[in-house]
């Protein structure tokens, strides 16, 4: 067995983030994982790699949105789910997500939802702290960024992800969730730059309205993993490329520009990386 990355595609047109990493030794982490409806497919993949009593030894969720912390309370809610040794999330207030979402939004209901559910399963529900390592086998975890307060209003909830790197097999890859440009720019003036350096990057908030391009100038990463579908991908409403109001083609320029020419994108099916990749 070798540590192996998955990428799982969205299973509803939504975009959505979803990964799993196995170390060489068959040990389970999770990050996010979708929507309600992603979590039979997460399940399954779960059951795969795992038996059919799957073991996770880390649950990380980045922040409070339905697309990425809604599949696990559900799948908490099947018969024998899987065993999870430990949650760890740093959500703000349920009052002030709700009173700095956009007008006719409900996505602050996420964070009330998952409060029930952690207090339902408190031995095994934490809190990220900045500075926090964890080790998993060879797998290193190094929590970078947490929210520390509540003074980014703009983009609130997006703006709340934690971000870490992931370190194995001599490589990084850095995990940022729905980061925003006023999210980015705190990271890029609190955490050194040689910490954010990284072979892969979880493209920001599926790779459009994320963090500005210094943020991926800083990162120098030299693969792109997009959690996005094709009419993202695309920019496309409906009516062709470039349609929509999404700013993804703007990013892809941008990665165009840096010079990084690997792009793993979800439109494409799940995608499967087994640790250290050739990137060369």
């Amino acid at each position: 067995m070798q540590t192996t990355l998955y990428m799982l595609q969205e299973q509803r047109r939504s975009p959505m983030m979803s990964f799993i990493l196995q170390t060489k030794n068959g040990k389970i982490i999770v990050i996010d994982g979708g929507f309600r409806e992603d979590a039979q497919y997460l399940l399954d993949t779960l059951t795969q790699l795992g038996g059919p009593n799957p073991e996770i030894e880390l649950w990380l969720l980045t922040h409070p949105h339905l697309d990425h912390a809604d599949a696990l309370p559900e799948i908490f809610t099947r018969p024998n789910p899987p065993r999870v040794k430990a949650i760890y999330s740093r959500f703000l207030s349920y009052e002030f997500y709700k009173a700095n979402d956009f007008e006719g939004c409900t996505d602050a209901r996420t964070t009330r939802e998952f409060n029930e559910f952690a207090a339902e399963h408190p031995d095994i529900c934490h809190t990220f702290e900045k500075g926090q390592r964890f080790a998993v086998d060879s797998a290193v975890i190094n929590v970078l960024r947490v929210p520390e307060d509540e003074s980014l209003t703009n983009n609130a909830i997006n703006n709340s992800s934690v971000v870490f790197r992931l370190d194995t097999e001599g490589q990084r890859i850095l995990f940022v969730g729905d980061l925003g440009e006023e999210g980015g720019d705190r990271v890029l003036a609190t955490v050194p730059r040689e910490e954010l350096r990284a072979d892969f990057i979880q493209m920001a908030h599926h790779g459009e309205n994320g963090v500005k391009k210094s943020f991926y100038e800083a990162v120098g990463p030299r693969a792109c993993l997009w959690t996005t579908p094709g009419w993202l991908w695309d920019n496309d409403k409906g009516e062709g490329q470039g349609s929509g109001p999404w700013r993804t083609l703007e990013v892809r320029g941008w990665m165009e520009e840096l010079g990084i020419g690997l792009h793993f994108v979800t439109k494409d099916g799940d995608h499967k990386f087994v640790l250290p990749y050739p990137l060369d």
